[in-house]
């Protein structure tokens, strides 16, 4: 079987390799080497040459560049990338069985059209985009967004309900599924089983903080950083910061402000493997202050490295993890209640090795081979 993927990475290219920023492509990778018979992936290239954190490919027959663009709203502005996109995918999707596209988005809205009813579609919907908009626009860029992100669902469950539908997490499924004849949940889990380990409550003198993520308005991360202020007062806690995003620069002025330099660290972005491995494995508690989330990846990190979790009780982190059996979960936009969990877990030893252990054997089936495998039996189950 041949599948063709679509997903809005900007890649970049240097010396005839492929490389891509975003480390859902592993899963994408891993997935279509190992079940399927040929693939490629249709994404923008940036113009600007360069070497990103993950290498893709070196065979051209895996790429489809297709039209660039800086965001998504440069469709509004610039309708001519849709017929640049035509033209580039006319020749290609005909070659292919089935189709895995990262759902909604306007290529994606393109793609469903052009292949219509004859082949097989996967819709790939990793979070609630409606909430992602709401957090991170306002005006009319809100607006436009979520009618957007309206009509494309509308029109898919109306015309395409035969499309198999494939969610990250429970959030969207719960609020899809009903509307396609075939779905499914899964995790779009990039850690292999060989990477996990276990580990006992050995906090030290301070307790070390961990928060992994894009630096985006939607991750709460002012509100974290509050958190940590509220945390010094019953025990000495650091907090390390990996990530980056427009959320850095007001970030480090609170940091500034609350006079919390010597405790709060940015660690920048740091890729997936060993160095990333390793923060995880000399941090004490994994943080998560988010307003909105699909099921992110860092939960599976957590649990191949058995790190705690604190997190607000948002998206697919909600009917994920078990209030004080996987994690401590608290109300999005209260430092003082993140603070409390994270006091909580470094006072209760317990407390501390239940959630550790629990994280730990709920792994083996939440791994990179586990997720990728239960993806692939879906779409060729239902397409025998």
């Amino acid at each position: 079987m041949r599948i063709f993927a679509y997903n809005d990475f900007i890649l970049t290219k240097e010396d005839g390799n492929i490389y891509a920023d975003d480390s859902h492509i592993l899963f994408i990778k891993s997935t279509c080497l190992k079940h399927f018979d040929d693939f490629c992936l249709g994404s923008r290239l940036s113009p600007i040459s360069g070497k990103g954190h993950y290498f893709f490919t070196a065979q051209n027959t895996h790429l489809l560049e297709l039209p660039f663009y800086s965001s998504v709203s440069d469709f509004l502005a610039k309708p001519s990338l849709f017929f640049k996109a035509f033209k580039k995918l006319k020749s290609e999707l005909k070659r292919f069985d089935i189709y895995w596209i990262t759902w909604p988005h306007p290529v994606s809205f393109l793609i469903l059209l052009m292949v219509g009813k004859k082949k097989p579609v996967v819709l790939f919907v990793r979070q609630n985009i409606e909430a992602l908009i709401n957090v991170r626009y306002s005006g009319v860029r809100r607006s436009i967004g979520i009618a957007f992100a309206k009509l494309v669902y509308s029109y898919a469950s109306v015309f395409r309900s035969n499309a198999m539908l494939v969610t990250v997490g429970k959030e969207m499924y719960q609020s899809l599924s009903s509307d396609f004849r075939k779905s499914k949940f899964i995790s779009d889990s990039i850690v292999s089983e060989e990477v996990s380990r276990n580990r006992t409550y050995s906090i030290g003198k301070t307790l070390k903080l961990l928060f992994v993520g894009r630096l985006e308005p939607e991750k709460g991360l002012l509100d974290l950083i509050r958190a940590v202020d509220l945390v010094n007062i019953e025990l000495p806690a650091t907090l390390t910061i990996v990530g980056e995003g427009i959320s850095r620069i007001d970030a480090e002025l609170l940091v500034e402000r609350l006079q919390l330099t010597d405790r709060i660290s940015f660690a920048g972005y740091v890729a997936f493997g060993d160095k990333l491995f390793d923060i995880y494995n000399s941090h004490d508690i994994l943080m998560i202050s988010s307003y909105s989330e699909g099921l992110p990846k860092i939960i599976n990190e957590a649990r191949a490295f058995s790190i705690p979790i604190v997190s607000t009780k948002v998206g697919g982190i909600a009917d994920e993890l078990r209030h004080g059996e996987t994690c401590l979960f608290v109300s999005p936009g209260k430092p003082s209640q993140l603070a409390d969990a994270a006091v909580l877990l470094a006072r209760d030893q317990g407390l501390y090795n239940r959630i550790s252990g629990n994280l730990a054997e709920e792994f083996p089936k939440n791994s990179l081979q586990y997720w990728s495998r239960e993806f692939a039996d879906f779409v060729k189950n239902e397409n025998k």
